[in-house]
């Protein structure tokens, strides 16, 4: 919604016009510059106005790529995702850990697991290597190897 008058937005147009070559991280230090140069207060605000737009189009800039780097990265880990699980309709683990490697524990107090908390009383199928470090800290109690 434009409230400004059209002297403003013909100045703005105007000095748009005249940076229109720079990019825009050239052409915010430029209308910066002439701001502090002009002394006409029509001008002063025209400039601002430019000002706005330019901030307009970098932020737009900015969120484009933020938004194509989110992208690149959701296709990356899509594709993990779709590779793991055709490892595992092959018949391979995509984890590095065999099965035989798990074992099955009971949660005496609640625990932490690889940045996971569990409560109190639970059964769950942990590595042997962290089935030691609960058990060994009074926090599980070892029930029978994974099948």
């Amino acid at each position: 919604m434009e409230t400004l008058s059209p002297q403003i937005i013909e100045i703005r147009d105007q000095i748009i016009e005249q940076l229109n070559d720079l990019t825009l991280e050239e052409c915010s230090k430029k209308l910066k510059e002439l701001f502090n140069q002009e002394t006409n207060d029509f001008y002063k605000l025209g400039n601002l106005a430019a000002r706005v737009i330019t901030l307009k189009k970098r932020i737009n800039l900015i969120l484009n790529d933020s938004n194509e780097d989110n992208q690149n990265v959701l296709k990356n880990e899509t594709k993990k995702s779709e590779n793991m699980i055709e490892g595992i309709l092959d018949g391979k683990l995509a984890d590095t850990a065999n099965q035989s490697d798990w074992v099955r524990v009971q949660v005496k107090d609640t625990a932490e697991v690889n940045g996971v908390r569990f409560p109190a009383g639970i059964q769950i199928d942990v590595t042997n290597e962290d089935a030691t470090r609960m058990i060994e800290g009074g926090k599980a109690i070892l029930l029978d190897h994974k099948e």
